[in-house]
């Protein structure tokens, strides 16, 4: 059972690439599961959920703090060693500051041609709370 979704993980860069072989689009790297994915889609890109290796990884060090979770620290290794180097563009919903550091990184170290920070409200059970993460959605709809 768990062999198929193994696969997957570990030929994630495989798929992406033929994707990006078929077919018009580009791929825009998301590093949370907050990420609305539909829009990507919509847009005619590929989501792609961005993930860690599991290896030692020596080239953080200078970018973020190496008290920073292993998730965070791995995510950004993997972008500054190319591992991504297919994707066009990175995106980010609210998440921790860790994975945000991760994500300034990023932008600012490994190239990509897009970038977009989502800002979702702090206190969704507010009355302006929907309003003014559709009007975020829109933002980030326009910007793809």
């Amino acid at each position: 059972m768990f062999t198929k979704f193994f696969e997957w993980y570990e030929k994630r860069h495989d798929y992406a690439r033929d994707w990006l072989s078929k077919n018009d689009g580009e791929v825009v790297g998301c590093f949370c599961s907050y990420a609305p994915e539909e829009l990507i889609y919509a847009a005619g890109c590929l989501p792609m959920r961005l993930l860690g290796s599991h290896e030692p990884q020596d080239v953080t060090e200078p970018h973020i703090f190496g008290m920073f979770c292993p998730f965070c620290r791995d995510v950004l290794a993997q972008g500054l060693k190319g591992r991504y180097d297919y994707m066009k563009g990175i995106m980010i919903a609210q998440s921790c500051i860790h994975l945000r550091q991760s994500f300034t990184s990023w932008r600012n170290h490994v190239p990509v041609d897009y970038s977009f920070y989502l800002y979702m409200p702090n206190k969704v059970q507010t009355e302006h709370a929907r309003s003014y993460y559709a009007g975020e959605l829109v933002k980030f709809r326009d910007s793809l």
